[in-house]
């Protein structure tokens, strides 16, 4: 495929695989790689893409590219590396404040249901499918609410940061 027409198509749709990468990723910088690595791959292969089924292709692309990577990346080193970065930036007491803060936050402002929900999927650390079953509600009602607390608690807790 031609360069130009790698360029256009990286103006036109970069924002929407980057956004799909980082909801799938987490990661703001594997998004960008991954997003990167599909348009080198344009550029090396002879690829085309026709006009109607362009955007379809691309997502799916960096859909699977981010699918592989996850595959390729253990929990464990997931974990091992968040928790390096947290142990070399972070203060413990200045995150054990925030914890005390977080957890008062939930009791005042969230609903008994709410607040049962964050203690099982943040406290306690079960998974969608287990929380379905133990409240009788559905894993998409459970994603609602979750995203909901997730959201007044991230409000309220800006405007508790000096």
């Amino acid at each position: 495929m031609e360069r130009h027409h790698v360029e256009r198509l990286f103006r036109q749709y970069y924002r929407r695989m980057y956004t799909l990468s980082c909801s799938l990723l987490y990661d703001r910088q594997e998004s960008e790689d991954v997003v990167s690595e599909v348009f080198a791959s344009l550029l090396e292969v002879d690829t085309q893409l026709l006009p109607a089924s362009t955007e379809g292709y691309l997502m799916a692309a960096v859909r699977n590219r981010c699918l592989k990577r996850l595959r390729d990346k253990s929990n464990r080193e997931r974990i091992i590396h968040l928790y390096s970065c947290e142990m070399q930036e972070n203060n413990w007491e200045e995150d054990e404040r925030r914890l005390v803060q977080l957890r008062h936050l939930a009791h005042t402002l969230l609903t008994s249901q709410e607040l049962r929900l964050f203690t099982l999927r943040y406290l306690d650390g079960k998974d969608y499918k287990v929380i379905c079953a133990e409240m009788g509600i559905s894993r998409i009602a459970v994603w609602k609410h979750l995203s909901h607390i997730v959201k007044v608690l991230k409000e309220n807790v800006k405007s508790l940061e000096p």
